[in-house]
């Protein structure tokens, strides 16, 4: 699995980040955090840590979050492989 931090701008209403929660669903993203960074002017950003099966995937991601009404993705990060353990 590859982790990748998103932060998102979305707007600050009911729903919104469900529907951007339901997208990282619907490519096989799997949610393990998500963080509400700022809210004010009828805008959000929030940071969620997602894991996919593949690198392959984040273009479909990219396209999936974009389709949701008055979203914007700010940012992706790869986090890299947590470290093995002896």
């Amino acid at each position: 699995m590859e982790r990748y931090v998103l932060r998102v701008a979305l707007p600050d209403r009911p729903g919104a980040l469900g529907q951007v929660a339901s997208r990282i669903g619907a490519v096989g993203g799997d949610i393990v955090a998500v963080d509400i960074l700022s809210r004010g002017g009828g805008e959000a950003v929030d940071e969620f840590v997602v894991e996919l099966a593949g690198d392959h995937l984040m273009d479909l991601l990219r396209h999936e979050i974009h389709e949701v009404d008055g979203v914007n993705l700010v940012d992706v990060v790869r986090q890299p492989p947590a470290p093995v353990e002896d």
